[in-house]
């Protein structure tokens, strides 16, 4: 069975098949890649940018995200394969031949590419050829050097005089390029794991040829006209009528090219319903029930339109969804600019820099999911993309604008995901999910929480008690290790200057007279009276206890008496308010004592009477001993 007779048309063609069986003819794909959306764009601010005095002055970052658009397995790169069809548009449109062998000769030539890379192939020649007169009928009333560009080209002074051709040309390029954008939508569509409604299909297939067919004829017409115009000097524009003619020749395509536009759209919104309807319920199926490895729940999520979908964001090598075999496999979702610095680092700190990571191995592995926040990524948003995923210690989805819809719809109502909040998906090593969102269960014990599971998480808290290693473990380094050392450590916090004068003063008199304690203010308002490089990163501290609060909730369902969450959730009250607050105690020992804004002035004006007991009974009961009437209720 040839070509033809696959894409299903009948062995007796009517006259209309005709062009339809000639454009397929010259199709013959060879399994090459072109990143076609992100070249679109750059062409759709050429040919359909409208410069104003007011956008002139703005300042832009340059085009450096051209250098990362390649065509993957060619042996010619994006800017020789450009030249070579602007080229031969060019020698095209000083021919005699019809337009529309011009047009089957270009086809022709891009026949080992996908339709969408043909159709934004041709545009982007066409921006290449024409972009420069383009440019310089937008900018010539607010720019000089464009004024003067106009003039070595022989435009005419007033170029108001190709108004209507520049009009037409206008309203056809930006035809052109919602043509385009309809090819590639249907192209990005997964046809090889979905098989849709074969009439939807074949009207659909019908239409795509059409649509590449006319942007290769609208961009010879285009090329035509331009070089027209540009070649003449100003009396003959004024009294040309051919020009003119043109003009409306190409206002009377623009319509019919609209047509088929908004026809070939409502086709493939279609297409993309069936399609994202069908693997939103494949998706459903393979969670719901065990396999032998992870490999097809990574295949339905990362690499249905990329075979080697992911990179190390260390090395930015590409790696392969079987390199996730047997793992366990975080999926961090979140916006293109992940997360905050603070929490980028501590979450790194918590898994890649833990102690307990060495003992795990590579048992485990976290995997980037930048979640767009519209239904397209623009430029910037790649180009940020490409910043950032060069700074995390993990995987992350090498071309994420490549993930399918139905994946994103899947994430966003399945496993509820919000853009606000980021979320961190736990699959087991057959792909199961095992925890819905074990972010907090990473920033609370890092790798120690491996392999990361709502069981793992229960086990966790049924052997936490309540101390300040609990507390500050992972918040600062230094001070932990004075925690394990047996020090009595001091944390206290609040935006009261002159508590905090009065409480540092008689700290200052506790410590002359020999009593030795650690003494921390965790506050990121206001800088701390005492000693302000002890002034610890108190957004992790307060983190933690965000992670602790939300993780205790979810591993106990609800548990109000739970020891740990009441004391947490007293801290996070004390912050939310801005009171100021003191917690005092040592290594692992449960018995912390905790005190607020007066307390903690009386508590340490009762140093003559506590400080005798210290040496037996440590600092924490010796405080308690003497403050007792004042702890149970007493005034």
């Amino acid at each position: 069975m040839n070509l033809v007779e696959k894409e299903g048309f009948s062995s007796e063609p009517s006259e209309d098949d005709f062009l339809i069986r000639e454009v397929v003819l010259t199709h013959d794909p060879d399994g090459r890649y072109l990143d076609s959306e992100l070249l679109l764009q750059a062409v759709e601010d050429v040919l359909c940018s409208t410069a104003t005095a007011d956008s002139y002055f703005q300042v832009s970052d340059p085009y450096d995200d051209a250098t990362i658009i390649e065509v993957v397995g060619s042996e010619e790169s994006l800017e020789q394969i450009i030249y070579k069809v602007s080229s031969e548009m060019l020698l095209k449109c000083c021919g005699d031949s019809d337009l529309h062998t011009k047009t089957m000769v270009l086809l022709q030539m891009l026949g080992k590419y996908t339709w969408d890379a043909k159709a934004v192939i041709i545009l982007a020649a066409l921006a290449m050829t024409c972009g420069d007169c383009w440019l310089i009928k937008q900018l010539y009333p607010y720019n000089y050097f464009a004024a003067s560009a106009g003039m070595l080209k022989q435009f005419p002074s007033d170029l108001n005089l190709l108004g209507i051709q520049f009009k037409a040309l206008s309203m056809l390029a930006n035809t052109m390029v919602e043509l385009a954008k309809c090819v590639i939508k249907y192209e990005r569509l997964p046809m090889k794991e979905v098989h849709l409604d074969y009439n939807t299909m074949a009207l659909t297939k019908t239409q795509i040829y059409v649509a590449t067919y006319r942007i290769f004829k609208g961009s010879l017409e285009f090329s035509a006209q331009t070089t027209d115009f540009v070649a003449m000097n100003q009396e003959k524009c004024m009294i040309s009528q051919t020009t003119t003619i043109a003009a409306w020749g190409l206002s009377y395509m623009v319509p019919r090219l609209r047509r088929l536009c908004n026809d070939l759209l409502k086709q493939v919104d279609s297409c993309h319903d069936q399609t994202e309807t069908k693997q939103y319920k494949e998706l459903s199926e393979i969670f719901s029930k065990p396999h032998n490895d992870n490999q097809e729940v990574f295949q339905m999520l990362f690499a249905l339109k990329d075979e080697i979908p992911l990179k190390d964001c260390s090395s930015q090598a590409q790696v392969n969804i079987f390199e996730l075999e047997e793992k366990v496999v975080l999926i961090l979702v979140s916006t293109p600019e992940v997360l905050p610095v603070d929490q980028i680092h501590f979450l790194e700190q918590r898994t890649h820099n833990h102690h307990y990571h060495k003992k795990i191995g590579r048992n485990y592995e976290i995997v980037w999911v930048p979640f767009p926040t519209s239904d397209t990524w623009t430029i910037l948003q790649k180009r940020n993309f490409n910043i950032l995923s060069k700074s995390l210690p993990c995987l992350c989805i090498r071309k994420p604008w490549l993930l399918n819809s139905a994946v994103l719809k899947f994430i966003r109502q399945e496993w509820n995901y919000k853009k606000q909040y980021p979320l961190m998906v736990a699959l087991d090593s057959q792909g199961m999910v095992s925890h819905y969102n074990a972010m907090d269960m990473v920033f609370i014990w890092g790798a120690k929480a491996f392999p990361f599971s709502t069981s793992k998480e229960k086990e966790l808290w049924g052997e936490q008690s309540w101390s300040l290693k609990l507390l500050l473990d992972g918040v600062d380094p230094l001070l932990m290790k004075r925690v394990e050392e047996g020090s009595n450590i001091c944390l206290y916090g609040g935006d009261d200057l002159y508590w905090t004068k009065e409480f540092t003063s008689r700290l200052d008199e506790i410590r002359a007279a020999g009593l030795n304690f650690e003494v921390i203010k965790i506050d990121d308002k206001s800088p701390s009276v005492y000693d302000p490089h002890k002034l610890i990163q108190s957004k992790k501290f307060w983190l933690r206890l965000g992670s602790m609060k939300r993780s205790i909730l979810c591993a106990e369902n609800t548990a109000p008496n739970h020891r740990v969450l009441k004391e947490v959730l007293w801290l996070l009250e004390m912050n939310n308010t801005s009171k100021s607050w003191v917690l005092i105690g040592n290594k692992n020992s449960e018995d912390v004592l905790k005190l607020q804004e007066m307390e903690a002035i009386e508590c340490l004006d009762l140093f003559p009477v506590w400080k005798e007991y210290v040496g037996r009974m440590g600092l924490v009961r010796a405080i308690k001993t003497a403050f007792q009437p004042n702890l149970s209720g007493g005034p």
